[in-house]
């Protein structure tokens, strides 16, 4: 038994020891990200619901390294998550509306990321702040017409329409695992809840996700 328990220690020794060469004390790092967004189910006033199905998009990120442990980052990501609403009436229950639809999320925080372990692999805690911006795809009024004249083709008109849109703060944590790869490089893996203020429900609306990310120093 003390040699099978000494045996690991002198192989554990390499990966204790690169501890120190982890030092990255005024670094800035970017990252790409595959963003997982769990189901969600919201109730509003008189009877209104929002269903909203999980949802995978893509995240970018930079930090910048303020000693070996603490960065500030800024995460950008965005989703299209399929969503189920149902609009009642306030003057006349029974004139219920039912939309089933995809939206466009983008998310922006800026977080603060603690890494506990000066090593190749460390666990890290992660807390921060932001705006998350969804647009409903659905018009909110009639179409707007736009016309302009065209040196080939003329006189030209178009249209399109304005959606309902809504841009909430948001702030939230996170904890997961770090490790890096040799030549610069690294990968990550964390859980997170994100509560939205303002939403227009009658409870909270935490958003739990998950979220792998490749990235380079430099």
């Amino acid at each position: 038994m003390r040699a099978t328990f000494t045996a690991i220690l002198l192989i554990s020794l390499p990966f204790f020891s690169s501890a120190n060469a982890q030092d990255r004390s005024g670094d800035w790092e970017w990252a790409i990200s595959a963003v997982y967004q769990d189901s969600k189910d919201l109730s509003g006033a008189g009877g209104s619901s929002l269903n909203i199905d999980e949802g995978i998009g893509i995240g970018f990120n930079l930090s910048y390294y303020f000693n070996h442990k603490l960065s500030l980052g800024f995460d950008f990501d965005y989703l299209e998550p399929d969503y189920r609403a149902v609009l009642v009436d306030a003057t006349n229950p029974l004139n219920t509306s039912v939309i089933d639809h995809e939206f466009s999320q983008l998310n922006g925080r800026f977080k603060f990321t603690f890494n506990f372990i000066d090593a190749p692999f460390t666990p890290f805690l992660e807390a921060g702040a932001g705006w998350t911006y969804i647009d409903s795809n659905v018009a909110d009024g009639p179409p707007i017409t736009n016309c302009w004249w065209h040196p080939y083709w003329g006189n030209i008109c178009d249209s399109y329409y304005s959606t309902y849109t809504q841009t909430s703060f948001t702030y939230g944590v996170g904890v997961g695992l770090r490790y890096d790869i040799a030549g610069g490089s690294f990968i990550k893996a964390s859980v997170n809840s994100w509560e939205l203020d303002n939403v227009g429900s009658t409870e909270d609306a935490f958003l739990a996700g998950a979220r792998i990310e490749f990235g380079w120093g430099f």
